[in-house]
């Protein structure tokens, strides 16, 4: 991760007042036990949405300090930020049926009973938010409390408003089948990792300090990408959310087809997001399966040539 003295003060200075927002936003009932688990430097594994919320906030800083977002700056800015997050809501309300048990979304990971009710129950303070990360390379990261960050790289690899919804649908997967904490408790033992970077900019003990660690240690490990498990796990709920959301399922089809041709065609560095996914060809056939063994439809209505025609006008508006 690349860093720099300037990069480093306000990304510490961000976390440090998102962490005393955090103090200030939830009923001090409800903080106690977070603040007392920070301060022993172990992570609380039952975050209220707005604790978890404001942790999003902190990793995104971090994520910031590697990838510039977009300035939104003139029309076209605020039209791509607004247009996503629109589709995001949407997606995310026309969703919320869809099943989170990890046995029905193939099985690929395994959680205990609490962990799965807790995802079964997991609800996000502000839902999901979209921001723009301003860079050609191909990159996407959900955060916990529903942060979620797309690359132009990323974008642009989809083709029109069909593929951009898979895309927003598998990523928003990770968020709400809580995939990140996930692997953070599992990996660490619900204590809160110390890495050259975190230890950098959060020396020092207490809560404010814990909470900057986690943050850092969160990011970092969130650049290396989920295990395969999970992100067959996503592939299957992003199709069954884009059937709820009246999106072709088969467009998940279509943006993986659209990796694999990426991967086909550029040489993909073992630091690249691209890089720590599962073979792709495993996850085509896979995503294939779960649509025809599911018969995964969308609406007829917003199939016609009418609705599909003004998608791909918004789409084109957009990001062409």
């Amino acid at each position: 991760m690349k860093t720099n003295f300037a990069n480093v003060w306000m990304t510490r200075l961000m976390i440090a007042g998102l962490f005393c927002t955090l103090l200030g936003c939830s009923l001090l009932n409800k903080a106690i036990d977070t603040v007392s688990a920070l301060e022993d430097a172990k992570v609380a594994d039952n975050l209220e949405p707005s604790e978890e919320y404001y942790l999003g906030r902190g990793v995104s800083a971090v994520i910031l300090d590697t990838y510039k977002p977009i300035e939104i700056k003139t029309p076209k800015q605020e039209l791509q930020v607004t247009y996503l997050n629109d589709m995001a809501g949407y997606i995310e309300r026309a969703s919320k049926d869809v099943t989170r048990s990890a046995v029905k979304l193939g099985d690929h990971t395994n959680r205990s009973y609490d962990e799965q009710e807790h995802v079964r129950n997991l609800a996000l303070f502000k839902g999901i938010q979209i921001g723009i990360l301003d860079t050609e390379d191909i990159a996407a990261h959900g955060t916990p409390g529903g942060f979620l960050w797309l690359s132009y790289g990323a974008i642009h690899l989809c083709n029109n408003e069909d593929e951009l919804a898979a895309l927003v649908a598998h990523e928003m997967s990770h968020i709400l089948l809580d995939h990140g904490m996930a692997n953070y408790r599992s990996a660490y033992k619900s204590q809160i990792m110390t890495s050259t970077l975190s230890e950098t900019w959060f020396s020092g003990d207490g809560a404010v300090a814990n909470f900057g660690r986690l943050c850092t240690t969160y990011a970092e490990d969130a650049f290396k990408g989920y295990n395969p498990g999970q992100e067959f796990e996503a592939d299957n709920w992003g199709a069954r959310a884009l059937a709820a959301s009246g999106y072709a399922p088969d467009a998940m089809v279509a943006v993986l087809k659209r990796v694999e041709a990426f991967e086909k065609d550029h040489d993909v560095d073992p630091k690249d997001y691209l890089a720590h996914h599962p073979p792709i060809g495993e996850r085509i056939k896979t995503v294939q399966a779960v649509i025809k063994d599911n018969n995964l439809k969308a609406n007829p209505k917003s199939q016609t040539a009418e609705a599909v025609t003004a998608r791909n006008k918004r789409f084109e508006e957009a990001f062409k």
